[in-house]
């Protein structure tokens, strides 16, 4: 099964509380949500944060039926906190135990996350059977550059290696997937696979190139456009 994760916290640095902001009548985590769930090659949908500050967060997202899942480690070690979360799913298909194989990460501020090129990305995933799987902008990993649309596809067994062999301070975790398409793979008992796709054509037609809240400022250009198209 695919596990789609989205990251959340409400003690941003730089726009506290905006996962919980109104963007057009909900609140931006909302938006999130409900574009992840259109992606139809995902199995379940939780969002990850953590304790400390965040009961607001998950109490809302209860009491919108939206599963949560609140981690007690260390804020920063995203990487154990996604391992936790997958490890702890536990489902059933045709009356048999399935497991998490392919995890989703999609991150909480991106409500205009695309879902067509989520799915594109889980076939290519399933098909390429790498470790991680991700789209490229002009041969930049697009995680690494700010643009709101596109998550990223990595095999649980990738996350769990990565989490066994990465020490505890290494600022990777909190990148979670840094470590596989960068830096020195010998420090891994074996190198990650990687499997990149160029973004679809249709991102270079979007009037707005960067669709990842960060600031206020960009909570109120994302949240125009978010109006504009409900």
């Amino acid at each position: 099964m695919i596990l789609a994760i989205i990251q959340s916290r409400l003690n941003s640095k730089r726009l506290p509380q905006k996962a919980l902001m109104n963007m057009a009548g909900k609140p931006m985590i909302q938006h999130v949500v409900e574009r992840v769930r259109q992606v139809g090659s995902v199995d379940r949908v939780i969002v990850a944060t953590v304790y400390g500050g965040n009961g607001a967060l998950a109490a809302r997202l209860d009491d919108m039926g939206i599963e949560c899942v609140r981690w007690e480690g260390p804020e920063n070690d995203v990487l154990r906190r996604f391992v936790s979360v997958a490890e702890g799913v536990r489902a059933f298909k045709n009356g048999e135990p399935d497991q998490v194989e392919y995890v989703l990460r999609v991150c909480g501020d991106n409500p205009l996350f695309d879902p067509q090129s989520a799915d594109e990305l889980c076939f290519a995933a399933f098909t390429s059977k790498a470790d991680y799987t991700g789209y490229q902008i002009r041969g930049k990993p697009a995680i690494t550059i700010p643009n709101g649309y596109f998550g990223e596809v990595v095999k649980l067994s990738a996350l769990q290696r990565a989490n066994e062999w990465l020490p505890e301070n290494a600022p990777e975790r909190e990148h979670v997937t840094a470590c596989m398409y960068s830096g020195d793979q010998n420090r891994f008992h074996r190198p990650f696979t990687t499997h990149w796709l160029d973004v679809p054509a249709r991102y270079y037609k979007e009037k707005l190139k960067n669709a990842a809240v960060d600031t206020r400022e960009d909570f109120e250009r994302v949240r125009e456009v978010v109006e504009k198209e409900t």
